[in-house]
């Protein structure tokens, strides 16, 4: 790809995830806070409402989106369908939310598989994948961003949560416009044999080194916030502000992977899962408000590391006819996980609160460590990554 389409292509990949992401973000870690204060839902239930977003997004991910012929289309009539969900957030009630948040996981599934192919598409192997760490290097960024938006918008309208959350409908009309010109795939015509997809070892792989990381965000985006109000009795604006930590640490990560893609992805996971279990003790204890900012920072590195290893190992293991099917389906057996992950985090909070649920659910990240551990050391080289 000559110089100047790669970067007016990259321009535009940034654009179209950032603000599509910060959106997405702000509508899961502030409708917790709805749900809480205005609904006085329980802390299980508000893991629950985690829960119906993921059948949404595991419905269009795994059943869906490999029937769709006209990837265009459907592209931006997913994004669409995030902008009226989140432009109608001041009309939700305690009863129709769960509608609502069903909806934005319907549309979630469809748009984030079709933006990572497009991340894909790049033909010279060593730009696809730095474009693919631009990709999450724009996720971060728009992560990393969105908590300062999310601030800014309480203190504006006075600490009015919904219409605050509302506001974030702007920024994905903006992602809307750039998906018009986004490179897309175009192969979903393609005949696969679907089936030896999942079937290969390393897409186990990619899918066990972004679960380790599944509880852990999971409990930081149902219950960072709602734990920095009780523990140090902080603001709505402060609260969802103290997640720029967690998220300036992760984009910091997958910035330096831009930059230096990453070459021993084994010893990258063991460290990343050393670092998680670190900073859910530091969280979970919350002793005071510096080591609980530390905390957030250490489980930054982590989110910012696994996400991009995940993608990298399924990039070099299928074929470019191949990897939107693969990334469909990665997609969607993350959404199972997903869509289980907050019932059972939910259960965890109702036995032992939200302070001890992020001591517990090191013992599952532990666990899939271990599995990964397994596949790595059972695993041959794939073909198209030699």
């Amino acid at each position: 790809m000559k110089a100047r389409k790669y970067f007016i292509y990259l321009l535009l990949l940034f654009i179209l995830t950032f603000f599509w992401r910060a959106a997405t973000n702000a509508y899961s870690t502030m409708l917790p806070l709805i749900a809480k204060y205005e609904f006085n839902f329980q802390p299980s239930l508000i893991m629950y409402l985690g829960g119906i977003g993921g059948i949404g997004s595991f419905i269009t991910s795994f059943f869906i989106n490999q029937r769709i012929k006209k990837l265009r289309p459907y592209f931006i009539s997913s994004i669409a369908l995030s902008l009226i969900v989140i432009a109608l957030v001041p009309f939700y009630t305690g009863a129709n939310v769960w509608f609502f948040i069903l909806v934005e996981g319907l549309a979630t599934g469809a748009t984030s598989p079709l933006i990572i192919s497009s991340a894909g598409t790049v033909e010279d192997p060593k730009e696809r994948e730095r474009a693919i760490a631009f990709y999450s290097l724009a996720l971060s960024t728009s992560l990393a961003v969105a908590p300062f938006i999310s601030s800014g918008f309480l203190i504006l309208t006075k600490e009015n949560l919904r219409i605050s959350l509302a506001m974030f409908s702007a920024l994905v009309l903006i992602s809307m416009v750039s998906a018009f010109f986004m490179r897309l795939s175009g192969r979903n015509e393609a005949k696969i044999n679907r089936s030896g997809i999942i079937k290969r070892t390393y897409f186990w792989k990619a899918v066990a080194s972004n679960a380790i990381y599944t509880f852990p965000f999971v409990v930081m985006t149902y219950y960072g916030a709602i734990l920095a109000r009780q523990a140090f009795k902080v603001s709505y604006s402060v609260s969802v502000a103290m997640y720029s930590v967690f998220f300036i640490t992760s984009f910091l990560t997958r910035f330096y992977l831009t930059v230096r893609p990453v070459h021993s992805i084994d010893r990258s996971v063991a460290l990343g899962s050393l670092l998680t279990v670190l900073g859910l003790l530091l969280v979970g204890t919350h002793l005071n408000l510096m080591l609980f900012l530390l905390g957030y920072a250490i489980l930054g590195f982590p989110h910012g590391l696994f996400w991009p290893v995940s993608l990298i190992i399924l990039r070099r293991s299928y074929s470019d006819e191949e990897i939107y099917a693969a990334n469909s389906y990665y997609i969607s057996i993350n959404n199972v996980i997903w869509l289980l992950t907050p019932f059972i985090s939910g259960v965890i909070a109702s036995f032992v609160g939200i302070s001890l649920t992020f001591i517990v659910v090191i013992v599952p990240t532990a666990a899939i460590y271990l599995i990964y551990a397994y596949l790595a050391r059972t695993s041959k080289p794939s073909a198209l990554s030699r």
